[in-house]
């Protein structure tokens, strides 16, 4: 792996992280913040899981 795919691959999480997070937050009616922590935590195990999908699919 070079060095501008593994700045892109960093990259990637993030913008998976915040593109599932706003997604959550268009679904939930009141915000609260233990509410904030779970969308947090459900959106950044998606950004991983949607990581790994495309990695398993051979594109990098």
């Amino acid at each position: 792996m070079n060095r501008r795919t593994t700045l892109l691959a960093l990259a990637e999480v993030p913008l998976w992280w915040a593109a599932l997070a706003a997604l959550w937050l268009v679904f939930v009616s009141t915000v609260d913040p233990l509410e904030l922590a779970v969308g947090g935590g459900a959106a950044l195990a998606g950004a991983l899981a949607a990581r790994a999908a495309r990695r398993s699919g051979g594109r990098a």
